[in-house]
């Protein structure tokens, strides 16, 4: 085996989109096969590169997790490294990037166990309406969205979650219901290609319901370079997610460097790109 394309239980063959991977390294005469990341038998000595992929229960067991990967990161290559892992994993890294001057939508962090009075930071901000979630989560896990009308309903969950640990407080950003997300993936510090993406709330509304290529926005596109040069170190992969906020601004929402979806299956040519990057890595 020359690469490892870590994965989970839950996906023991990769997500469809990863599984591109094994051909396209297959026609760069390398040998990948999707590997778990907990499996407690497989020798993590034996892979020349060791590339995270459909690991989606990371932000479920994060100490785990990046205990692996520093372990590992010690017997093969890993990509990405340990250090970007257990960095990327915790999003006080949205924090140390908007200190750099990041764009970076407006967000009050709130301590574990802490508070903030979510009526009047609503009324103060002119909010209409509230984002609630923890600093260790994906998928939208534990994320809530709040009307003004609901500040009360608001002000109970944020209890709950900063009883478990940090929570951010953002504004949702209304221009996700029309133009959803966008995502500008990365390989090896290279644009790859775009993707828009319909809102990550189950329940929020859209426009449109599956994602699809999207031609580059010049604006966006520098943002999303500017994120990864913050990040002061090259990365094998890498998605840029970027939406509009209020004032009508492209802004920095997530970068995603551990295990990002990277819509491989929609650009024909990118299961080779990554692939070209991962073997460059030997």
């Amino acid at each position: 085996m020359d690469v490892a394309l870590v994965t989970y239980a839950g996906l023991p063959g990769l997500d469809a989109h990863d599984a591109l991977l094994v051909p396209a390294l297959a026609d760069l005469g390398l040998k990948a096969r999707p590997c778990l990341w907990d499996d407690p038998q497989l020798d993590w000595s034996l892979p020349q590169v060791t590339v995270v992929r459909s690991v989606w229960d990371s932000h479920l067991r994060r100490d785990a997790f990046v205990d692996w990967a520093a372990r590992v990161g010690r017997l093969t290559r890993l990509y990405n490294p340990p250090e970007v892992l257990r960095w990327n994993t915790h999003k006080a890294y949205l924090r140390e990037l908007q200190a750099q001057g990041i764009a970076f939508t407006p967000t009050v962090w709130v301590p574990p166990g802490g508070t903030v009075n979510v009526e009047a930071l609503m009324r103060e901000r002119g909010w209409q309406a509230v984002i609630l979630k923890p600093v260790v989560s994906a998928d939208a896990l534990k994320t809530y969205r709040f009307a003004h009308a609901e500040a009360a309903r608001a002000q109970e969950q944020l209890a709950l979650l900063a009883a478990e640990g940090e929570v951010m407080v953002q504004p949702y950003l209304t221009t996700f219901d029309t133009e959803g997300e966008r995502a500008y993936i990365f390989f090896d510090g290279a644009f790859s290609h775009a993707v828009r993406r319909p809102p990550g709330l189950k329940d929020a509304p859209r426009t449109f319901q599956a994602p699809h290529l999207l031609e580059p926005r010049p604006e966006e596109l520098r943002l999303a370079e500017e994120v990864l040069a913050a990040v002061g170190q090259p990365l094998l992969y890498a998605r840029v997610d970027v939406a509009t906020d209020l004032s009508g601004r492209p802004c920095l929402q997530e970068l995603e460097a551990t295990e990002p979806h990277l819509f491989l299956g929609l650009d024909g040519h990118a299961p080779l790109r990554l692939a070209q990057a991962i073997a460059r890595k030997l």
